[in-house]
């Protein structure tokens, strides 16, 4: 039902969609899933980030709500309302870092949307302290931000995971991001693009990222803007490292 159109041109699903709502699954331990209830919690997550965190308004998500709601009756015998807890109440969030920085991380449901705040705060205070030590964000993390870091941490979790952030300029999309990286211990990589940046400025960044995340194998983060796009042939380049982790004819025959 969920067909592309002008508006909704990136409604295209596939297998790899369906892998990645099977990644989400193994990222939660046997000794979290101590019942077919929690499960079935971890089942609706998943498939919550990776099919509707890509739709556009409220009709389209209620639709994939009614979906899966069917789907639990149908496959599962399980009622909605028995499953999914109330949003005014709590919202449904699955994270590994609910136990803070002193604890080991682990995949499971957050049960206390406070204790996720205080959490997040604590990272923010953090990460001010480290590597934001000469640039502070000063963000207020209400409880959508703290979802949408959740949804870039899990992003990140996942191998090649990656994102296309969208919203308006200022809503604090970057911001989310440095701090999810800085929750999963990634380095962060950007392009500094001064006045006459070109594709031999950005093909020697291209250079010292990929030497960075495979020879050094560095866990890393490499976070591009809509505004640094000098050259559409910047979007090729990243979209062939996301297919095949490498750019035709970026490296010399000796390297």
């Amino acid at each position: 039902s969920l067909l592309p159109t002008p508006s909704k041109s990136h409604y295209t699903f596939n297998l790899r969609d369906l892998s990645s709502v099977h990644q989400g699954l193994l990222q939660c331990s046997a000794k979290n899933m101590d019942s077919k209830e929690n499960f079935l919690k971890l089942w609706v997550h998943e498939n919550r980030r990776v099919f509707q965190d890509r739709l556009i308004n409220d009709q389209d998500r209620s639709w994939f709500d009614q979906l899966l709601s069917h789907k639990l009756e149908q496959l599962f015998d399980a009622q909605w309302t028995d499953i999914i807890p109330v949003e005014s109440e709590r919202r449904l969030i699955f994270c590994e870092f609910i136990g803070g920085a002193s604890e080991e991380q682990a995949y499971k449901e957050v049960m206390d949307g406070k204790k996720l705040e205080t959490v997040m705060e604590e990272f923010l205070d953090e990460y001010n302290a480290d590597v934001g030590s000469s640039m502070p964000m000063n963000l207020v993390l209400f409880a959508d931000a703290i979802e949408h870091i959740c949804r870039i941490s899990r992003i990140l979790s996942l191998p090649q995971g990656n994102a296309l952030l969208l919203g308006v300029g200022g809503s604090g999309r970057q911001s989310l991001s440095n701090l999810a990286a800085y929750i999963g211990e990634f380095n962060m990589f950007r392009i500094e693009i001064a006045k006459n940046y070109g594709i031999v400025e950005w093909r020697d960044d291209m250079r010292r990222l990929l030497m960075q995340t495979g020879l050094e194998e560095k866990p890393t983060v490499f976070l591009f803007s809509d505004n640094q796009i000098v050259s559409e042939s910047f979007m090729e380049d990243i979209n062939n490292i996301l297919n095949s982790g490498d750019i035709p004819g970026l490296w010399a025959k000796e390297d």
